[in-house]
């Protein structure tokens, strides 16, 4: 389990993540959840996904992760275990 949690990783950080863990292959729960990492670090980690099935849980919840960015990783994801994205829900404005 690799934990980095609201570290402030941004776009930058989430490709170069994204980059670094194309060469994984014992790492299986990632939590990357309050950094930021918007589109380009949402698609270059969705490239990663299609290649490194190793990872079986995966927590992206509040990267700032358009709809379309979202379903790229849903798609490269399948259904290989716990993915958590949680983005509209998290970005929808209060009511009342």
């Amino acid at each position: 389990m690799l934990r980095l949690k609201s570290c402030g990783l941004g776009e930058g950080g989430g490709r170069a993540l994204a980059e670094a863990l194309r060469l994984n292959s014992t790492l299986k729960s990632l939590d990357i959840r309050l950094n930021d990492m918007g589109e380009g670090g949402g698609r270059a980690l969705a490239e990663t996904l299609r290649l490194n099935t190793r990872i079986t849980s995966l927590n992206l919840w509040n990267n700032d992760l358009r709809e379309e960015v979202q379903s790229a990783l849903g798609q490269a994801w399948g259904d290989r275990g716990f993915l958590r994205l949680w983005q509209r829900l998290a970005n929808q404005p209060r009511k009342g």
